[in-house]
């Protein structure tokens, strides 16, 4: 299994290794490659003004085409230029007029013929390579696999176009040479490298032998210390969940319990209101015993509420809730708390559909903790509003003010139990910090979700994203 393991990492080294230097060739051939076209299309560009500067010199007269013709002609099969290269000349319909060993009763049109750039990414048709002043690219005959670069220029005396040839072939086959070593270098350099992975891993593998098997006994004694640690926080977790449990169970007692004591004194309250006129000092002590009272009571409320949330396993119960209509008569029955404050309530509907299957007493918990909260710390004589519309597949409802707002290092804890944060009602009322830890709870068990954006100072909105 070792050897079997050195074996493959030395071949995959190999591998990876002949593979990078293969590319790299390929690449490096490609640079010479490209190096020597370019050098090639300069030499033709030379080559054929020089030849344009013979024919001038020649002085054949222009409307003498038939001896014109005879010289280009005989150019044509006496010059030699570099990868076997030749001059020709072409018409504007792509008769060959003249080229190397071309017999004056042959006919030979190249209008066929494909006319690519440089990087061979545009391809040209006869007219528009003729048309080009002056065409530096590939000349290319697909049926004979035949392909060379090539500059042709415009002979403006006689109305002809001049190409200058060299092989792309033989272009191709000079930068081959050039790189070739570079290939023999980095297989020799491969193979080296292989046999050293070899006998490197073959080494390391002894080294980790060694070092493995002392390790093994440590591991083995750390995993006996682990799962006697394990077994211990086991047993201490189960001792948590215990405590938790019997912690709920007391809560629950006594908020349950301290109902009707409190449900006492608020009796006490008001038979002492009803048995004669108090004075003013009487009436403030009285005034804020009761709204002791009704804090007690609302913090019991909401903590029996939590209790049973948090414990209740039962399945939802869905009915089918006109929204519009639901929100309307919250807004009605909120009123009066609002009207205390001179708050005004507006509706924003924005709704194709309306209509949703839900919990109706659990959307009407979270409806209720959301705009009492929006009333409550919102300031005298502002604005509440009361949004809905539709996205995608949900209905969101919205509950904005223009209150205090949340501090932004404060949102984390937001939806935690007893939380209570630096902002506080305008109107002391009472918060006891369970509100929006039963909205989470309730909303989860609809399936819907609670989003919060708030900017400090100028006020929050709070959304209620309901499934469709």
């Amino acid at each position: 299994m070792k050897n079997r393991f050195q074996f493959i990492l030395s071949f995959s080294v190999f591998v990876i290794l002949f593979l990078g230097f293969f590319l790299y060739f390929v690449w490096v051939e490609n640079i010479v490659y490209n190096n020597l076209t370019k050098q090639a299309l300069d030499d033709n560009l030379t080559i054929g003004e020089s030849v344009f500067d013979m024919f001038e010199k020649a002085d054949v007269p222009v409307e003498n085409k038939e001896e014109f013709l005879q010289l280009v002609q005989e150019t044509c099969d006496v010059l030699k230029l570099p990868n076997e290269g030749y001059i020709c000349l072409v018409d504007s319909v792509g008769n060959l007029l003249a080229a190397p060993g071309l017999k004056a009763d042959k006919k030979v049109n190249i209008a066929s013929a494909s006319f690519r750039s440089l990087n061979r990414d545009e391809s040209f048709s006869f007219t528009d390579f003729y048309e080009s002043k002056p065409f530096t690219g590939y000349y290319e005959y697909e049926q004979y696999d035949y392909s060379d670069i090539v500059v042709a220029m415009n002979y403006d005396m006689m109305g002809y176009k001049m190409l200058v040839h060299q092989s792309a072939k033989m272009i191709r086959g000079h930068a081959r040479e050039k790189s070739l070593p570079l290939l023999w270098g980095g297989i020799v350099l491969t193979v080296f490298l292989s046999v050293l992975s070899y006998f490197v891993t073959h080494y390391q593998v002894k080294k980790y032998q060694f070092r493995i098997s002392a390790q093994h006994a440590q591991l083995a004694k750390v995993n006996n210390e682990i799962k006697e640690k394990n077994q211990t926080l086991r047993g201490k977790n189960m001792i948590l969940q215990d405590l938790a449990s019997e912690k709920d169970a007391l809560l629950g007692i006594m908020a349950h319990d301290l109902r009707n004591p409190i449900g006492g004194i608020e009796s006490v309250i008001n038979l002492v209101s009803l048995a004669g006129e108090l004075n003013s000092e009487q009436k403030e002590y009285f005034s804020l015993l009761k709204s002791q009272v009704n804090s007690a009571q609302d913090l019991i409320a909401d903590v029996l509420e939590m209790n049973k949330l948090e414990n209740d396993k039962a399945e939802l119960k869905k009915e089918r809730i006109d929204l519009v209509h639901f929100l309307d008569q919250k807004i009605k029955d909120f009123a009066p708390l609002a009207n205390k404050k001179e708050i005004e309530i507006v509706a924003d509907y924005n709704v194709s559909e309306n209509d949703i299957e839900t919990g109706t007493n659990e959307l009407n918990r979270i409806v209720d903790n959301l705009l009492s909260n929006s009333i409550k710390y919102s300031p005298i004589g502002a604005q509440v509003t009361v949004g809905l519309k539709s996205e995608k597949n949900n209905l969101i409802m919205s509950f904005i003010d223009k209150g205090k707002g949340i501090k932004e290092k404060e949102m984390p804890m937001l939806f935690k139990k007893f939380t209570k944060l630096s902002s506080r009602p305008t109107n002391e009322e009472s918060s006891c910090g369970l509100g929006l830890y039963i909205v989470k709870l309730l909303s989860q068990k609809i399936g819907a979700k609670v989003k919060v954006e708030s900017v400090y100072e100028k006020g929050s909105t709070f959304s209620v994203i309901v499934p469709l």
